[in-house]
């Protein structure tokens, strides 16, 4: 290392080095310093996907055609499907009952399915889901004191 100290510009005069580039390279005002970056107006994945869901589709139901959001069209295959003892839909059913009824939203029992069978069943599924939260949050309220079970 040298014992140099830095020159200062005389008189309108601007060394260009380390940390000092020439200025006519700087970024000048009102030009992104990032130009083929993300366009202005494009949309993020989660975007794109919340305009699909929302896209109308015609499906047959109970021979009658009805147009509604692809979304709504996918919860009532989903439900449908548990209903039918698929397990994995029926997980996945349970799943979304328990998040929605944690964040305030509509509960589950509030979707349309179809037959009055079918209620039953979903309310049936509801109250079960209330009554293990219930019994959860009332498990994790009482500390074990290390006693044994009598």
């Amino acid at each position: 290392m040298s014992n140099r100290k830095r020159s200062s510009p005389r008189d309108g005069e601007y060394s260009v080095g380390y940390g000092r580039p020439p200025q006519h390279t700087r970024f000048q005002p009102g030009r992104s310093g990032n130009p083929k970056g993300r366009p202005k107006g494009s949309k993020n994945f989660s975007t794109v996907f919340d305009e699909e869901l929302a896209q109308p589709v015609t499906l047959t139901e109970n021979g009658q055609r009805k147009r509604m959001p692809k979304g709504r069209a996918l919860a009532k295959q989903l439900i449908n499907k548990a209903l039918n003892s698929d397990h994995r839909a029926a997980a996945m059913v349970l799943d979304q009952t328990r998040r929605s009824e944690g964040s305030g939203k509509a509960p589950m029992a509030s979707v349309e399915v179809g037959l009055p069978e079918n209620k039953l069943v979903v309310e049936s599924l509801v109250r079960r889901i209330r009554l293990a939260t219930e019994a959860g949050e009332e498990m994790e309220a009482s500390p074990d004191k290390g006693e044994a079970p009598k």
